[in-house]
């Protein structure tokens, strides 16, 4: 998932759509070639995974 910086909106996807997408990679690709999906939270000390059927929960450091 994109940092939220500014002037990068518009590259956006929602974490449904997102986890979607993984889910069909998943389904075509070999577990090498499949990438994880993360995202930055600010605090966090290194990029957190999204699970594919996990909610997005706030993380607090």
């Amino acid at each position: 998932m994109l940092d939220r910086v500014q002037g990068a909106a518009h590259f956006d996807v929602p974490d449904g759509a997102a986890r979607r997408l993984m889910g069909r990679l998943r389904g075509r690709l070999p577990g090498y070639l499949v990438p994880r999906l993360v995202r930055e939270v600010p605090g966090a000390p290194a990029k957190l995974p999204l699970e594919e059927d996990a909610e997005l929960s706030p993380v607090v450091f």
